[in-house]
């Protein structure tokens, strides 16, 4: 879809206008198997709806085909079967490695540094495609910290400043992607698409059982459930006068485990999007929801299903990483916990049980965005981290979700009677007394 969206945008009277992409997958490690994945595919899609190589930056940290948990060492592969194509083949990686981090990806997009960087202008059309772990207002990189609302608005903000395109395609999978993009105008040419609301997970698929090519379980999941079907829809590249209108509804149908939701400008929607020329795969349209789980489960999941398959002498290999895994999140649960009911403490105005229900339960709206940030960062700079989530700092792909916690202290500082130097204290307090014990632990 999106390929198509962007060759339709070039159809436009546009003189001398260039197609430009901006890929990044955020994360690390095989299983995120699937992100990676992804993004090859993005990029092998872009190519072929004739976006230029030279125009082309992708950003991962592309140790996925490399790992020696990958049976198809050197490849990577988006969707099961016999059949399947490698992605990886041809797909190259502009970034990769430790550079590739949420700063990176800001420049890039506002043209920054001496590197590969986005060179468009106001007569081009852009797309970019992100996929990664995301929580409420964060997305994550697999290197130094996340990227904050805050400073993804205030990068497109500058994109539009500084008039680098026509129009915009902006395609986001990740958990609560649908709070990433808030401050997005019916007339501002960016149109964006999220896997998932702000209040919710995004899925993957082709997971477990599911995930066999060519008679071989890669042992991760292939894809993300969103990517896979704009993807696998512009793979099949027939329908020549369907409008992006139809398009998005299409693929919002066969999301059928999150909400997509779009934002911004959607003046471009009833356009025809046209035909992809030098489709990838021909085949019908699979389904993607089968193998589908949620992007919070998918550590667990996965390492419980490599515990069942796993040989004889590597069970109980498999058993210490399942409930390593178990134990982490058990004990992001509780830290969370733990801070809200420290922030509920000195509340004068609301009873405790009560006021922790509502840090833990309620999805307050993002307002206080510098608040949010500040507790945000101290996550990830004081919160251990999870040896089992591949994670760079406090962060990691299953207690992303916790972001809303933080979100909830920002919004219901006056019924805690806390400022926001206090609730930092408390974060910063509580997430250094796990990190000392889960240090003295390891040690």
């Amino acid at each position: 879809m999106a390929a198509r969206v962007i060759l339709s945008l070039l159809f436009l009277p546009v003189a001398l206008a260039e197609k430009w992409a901006v890929i990044a997958a955020g994360s690390q490690g095989f299983m995120n198997y699937r992100h990676q994945a992804d993004a090859c595919h993005a990029y092998q899609i872009m190519l072929k709806s004739g976006v230029p190589a030279a125009n082309i930056i992708l950003m991962m940290q592309d140790d996925v085909a490399k790992s020696s948990e990958n049976p198809f060492p050197g490849q990577l592969f988006n969707k099961p079967g016999n059949a399947s194509l490698d992605v990886y083949k041809g797909c190259k990686v502009d970034y990769s490695g430790d550079i590739v981090t949420a700063q990176l990806f800001l420049d890039v997009l506002t043209g920054k540094g001496k590197g590969k960087v986005l060179k468009s202008t106001e007569k081009d059309t852009v797309f970019v495609n992100f996929v990664d772990h995301g929580g409420p207002g964060i997305v994550a990189f697999p290197n130094g910290p996340f990227l904050h609302v805050k400073d993804l608005s205030k990068t497109l903000e500058t994109m539009q400043s500084q008039k680098m395109f026509n129009q915009l395609v902006f395609y986001m999978e990740a958990c609560e992607s649908g709070s990433m993009l808030p401050d997005l105008k019916d007339d501002g040419k960016i149109l964006a698409v999220t896997a998932s609301n702000g209040k919710e997970s995004s899925w993957g698929t082709y997971c477990g059982d599911e995930a066999v090519v060519k008679g071989k379980n890669i042992g991760s999941c292939l894809g993300d459930l969103f990517s896979v079907n704009w993807m696998e829809d512009d793979d099949l590249g027939k329908l020549a006068s369907e409008t992006f209108r139809s398009q998005i509804s299409k693929v919002t149908k066969l999301t059928n485990k999150s909400h997509v939701c779009s934002f911004g400008d959607k003046s471009f929607e009833d356009e025809a999007i046209g035909r992809v020329e030098g489709a990838l795969i021909s085949d019908v349209f699979s389904d993607s929801s089968k193998g589908a789980v949620d992007a919070r489960d998918i550590y667990v999941t996965q390492a419980y299903w490599a515990w069942q398959n796993a040989a004889v002498d590597q069970k109980e290999k498999a058993w210490a990483r399942f409930v390593g895994i178990v134990n982490d999140r058990e004990r992001d649960d509780q830290l969370f916990a733990t801070m809200g009911r420290q922030a509920c403490a000195g509340s004068t105005k609301v009873q405790l049980d009560e006021c922790q229900q509502s840090i833990l339960g309620d999805r307050a709206e993002m307002k206080d965005m510098d608040c949010h940030k500040k507790l945000a960062t101290l996550v990830h700079e004081h919160c251990p981290v999870s040896s089992s989530h591949h994670a760079t700092g406090g962060w990691n792909g299953y207690n992303m979700k916790f972001s809303q916690v933080l979100l909830n202290l920002c919004e219901h500082q006056e019924e805690l009677g806390q400022s926001v130097d206090q609730l930092a204290q408390i974060v910063e307090e509580e997430c250094s007394k796990v990190k000392a014990v889960v240090t003295e632990v390891v040690v």
